[in-house]
């Protein structure tokens, strides 16, 4: 391949005409205004799209607490009848931890029916501040009972399971 011995040449643009300027100018403001007007519709659209996400998130995480409400409460009323049997066996000091037991598990049961989201992470924020230590402590109680649900849970296939 060889070099030409002339460097091309491209055609100059004259500077045109003040009328040839302001049509250069009406273009670009059009297209400036045509872009505002794309980006405010993208804009408009993703709000939009993260208000239903977040009203769907919401109706999912409501439905989730009061599903746990309700569980709790049948959790409740198990203890209930297991301390009455634990009674009816003359084993009064048991029967008692678990009527203990149920009245706090129905409160928190009632309290989950009772509340919104907001009120409940409200709560929770204000018990965290006052008491962190106790707030990490249930924390990570939380999360090692969820591991342990969630391993228990999995399918015998998965995971390598033992065998």
């Amino acid at each position: 391949m060889t070099m030409p011995s002339e460097p091309a040449r491209f055609p100059v643009v004259a500077r045109g005409t003040e009328a040839d300027d302001e049509y250069t100018t009406g273009q670009h403001e059009d297209t400036r205004a045509r872009i505002r007007e794309v980006k405010n519709q993208v804009v408009g659209q993703a709000r939009d799209t993260f208000r239903q996400a977040k009203d769907s998130a919401g109706s999912s995480l409501d439905r989730s607490r009061l599903q746990a409400a309700d569980r709790i409460g049948g959790l409740a009323g198990a203890v209930r009848t297991t301390g009455r049997h634990l009674r009816s066996e003359n084993q009064a000091g048991v029967a008692d931890v678990a009527e203990s037991l149920a009245d706090q598990a129905d409160r928190i049961s009632s309290y989950l029916h009772d509340k919104d989201l907001n009120a409940v992470r409200n709560d929770v924020e204000s018990f965290a501040r006052r008491r962190p230590g106790v707030a990490v402590g249930v924390a990570l109680a939380l999360g090692i009972l969820g591991a342990r649900f969630f391993k228990s849970s999995k399918p015998a296939g998965i995971g390598g399971g033992r065998g």
